[in-house]
């Protein structure tokens, strides 16, 4: 009984006896087992990369695995020795090898997006799917003179082996990774796909058809399945190898780019270190300048810290970057350090400062800004650009250089009113604290006289914050002079 479905022919009868020729069978195998290596290899590498690399590598996987098992299976079919001869339509026998390597890409693009065992389960099928419909296609690509059939049953656990042998290897293509587990993982395939095909040959059904004969009533000729066996498998082996090549290559490259990736990453960690120590640095040499400072001036610690910290929190109000302004809190305290050049017996004065005194006062904006220049430390070079025009202006008329409006770097602007603002609010043994309505008077009157007007708006829409940072600290110490702007103002 024989049945025709979906283009195949399915019976129960049987058909002339064939066999294999055991040499092109284990050729086959070979060929299968060192196809499913590479593509292994090569899904490695796909899974390893991202972007245009990974589709590269997912082309090359599904190419090596697809074309690997269609040139099995066309060695498998030349193995076959059967008493026709046989030759192969060259459209049919391309379009088997374009459908393998076609389902298997599918398959491994539908396990690229998703992993779990469901994806890969119905990715299996529908590779498999691919595969056999390769195999049945392969066979109908074959010419002699008798008809094809296939036993159902045979024919049917072949298909359910392919399905098995792509899950199976698309399982396999995520998981292993290590050389040992991938020829493992190559040998099994290898037996997963040859087992497919030989079941789906084992179903094989010939029977001689006399109207298929030649005109004088033999068989015809054949091709000679040797040398043909012998071409397919230097050319797949050829071609596998290279993709081997191209992986290992790629592999190598990839660790070197990693151990350069990592080379530099340490290196940037190196910088950095040295860096924030840079920086460490610095603030303790600010430290010590300060303590220094200390020591020849009993100007209150408590100002220098509020000061310092009203500077910062304008800086960032008038829309500095956070780095500058913090790099303002660290060297607004060093903006009086000159004060260390100054005579004891005008610097430690009790009362108010006579004219000729106040000239050598002065002079302490140019000292702070000469001891504190030159050292190429960006903190030490702030401080010193702070303590040389934190006195200037912005009519023009402070000093020591007489610089007006933006001439005055914008950290000495800040400063000034920082310093000004809680010199006026704190007490002093020579003068009350002034209230803080008078003293937003005189900063108002004072903007674009003393004071940069762009600033002082800023700082007044900020004057609650401003006026908080004082409330946390408290003044314990005493200054005896009163600051030049302190005396102008009154």
């Amino acid at each position: 009984m024989s049945i025709q479905l979906a283009g195949l022919c399915f019976t129960t009868a049987s058909g002339l006896p064939f066999s294999h020729d055991h040499w092109l069978v284990a050729l086959s195998y070979a060929v299968a087992a060192f196809a499913s290596y590479s593509a292994l290899d090569m899904a490695e590498r796909m899974h390893r990369t991202d972007g245009a690399a990974r589709m590269m590598w997912q082309g090359c996987a599904a190419a090596a695995l697809g074309g690997g098992i269609w040139a099995m299976h066309f060695i498998g079919m030349l193995a076959l020795t059967i008493d026709t001869p046989i030759a192969y339509d060259p459209v049919k026998t391309l379009l088997s090898l374009v459908t393998s390597v076609a389902f298997v890409a599918v398959g491994f693009r539908i396990i690229q997006r998703r992993r779990s065992p469901a994806t890969i389960a119905a990715a299996g099928v529908i590779v498999g799917l691919g595969v056999a419909t390769m195999h049945y296609l392969g066979m109908a690509a074959m010419v002699l003179p008798a008809r094809i059939a296939y036993e159902p049953t045979l024919w049917g656990l072949s298909v359910a082996i392919a399905a098995a042998a792509a899950a199976a290897g698309l399982w396999l293509a995520t998981r292993i990774h290590r050389l040992l587990e991938r020829t493992l993982a190559a040998l099994v395939m290898a037996v997963a796909v040859c087992g497919m095909h030989y079941t789906g040959m084992a179903a094989l059904v010939v029977q001689v058809d006399p109207t298929l004969m030649a005109a004088d009533g033999s068989l015809g000729d054949g091709v000679s399945s040797g040398p043909l066996a012998a071409v397919v498998a230097v050319a797949a082996f050829g071609l596998l190898l290279l993709a081997l090549v191209s992986a290992m290559a790629d592999r190598k490259v990839s660790a070197a780019s990693a151990r350069e990736a990592a080379a530099l990453r340490i290196a940037n960690l190196e910088l950095e270190a040295a860096r924030l120590q840079l920086e460490a640095n610095q603030r303790e040499i600010i430290r010590r300048l300060c303590s220094a400072g200390e020591f020849r001036d009993n100007e209150t610690g408590q100002h220098v810290a509020r000061m310092a910290q009203i500077s910062h929190q304008l800086a960032l109000a008038a829309g500095c970057t956070a780095n500058y302004a913090a790099q303002v809190l660290e060297a607004a305290p060093l903006h009086d350090i000159g004060k260390i050049g100054v005579p004891d017996q005008v610097l430690l004065k009790a009362g108010r400062l006579e004219p000729e005194e106040w000239v050598i006062m002065r002079r302490h904006a140019s000292i702070g800004q000469r001891l504190l220049a030159g050292s190429g430390l960006p903190l030490l070079d702030l401080a010193a650009e702070i303590a040389g025009t934190h006195h200037e202006k912005w009519d023009g008329t402070g000093y020591p250089a007489g610089l007006r409006g933006t001439e005055i770097p914008l950290s000495g602007r800040i400063v000034a009113i920082a310093d000004v603002f809680d010199a006026l609010l704190s007490a002093r043994p020579y003068k009350e604290p002034w209230p803080l309505e008078k003293v937003v008077t005189f900063m108002r009157e004072q903007a674009g006289l003393h004071f940069d007007p762009e600033l002082v708006t800023v700082f007044l829409d900020r004057l609650d914050v401003m006026v908080a940072i004082r409330g946390r600290f408290v003044d314990e110490e005493h200054d005896p002079r009163l600051l030049a702007e302190s005396s102008a103002a009154e």
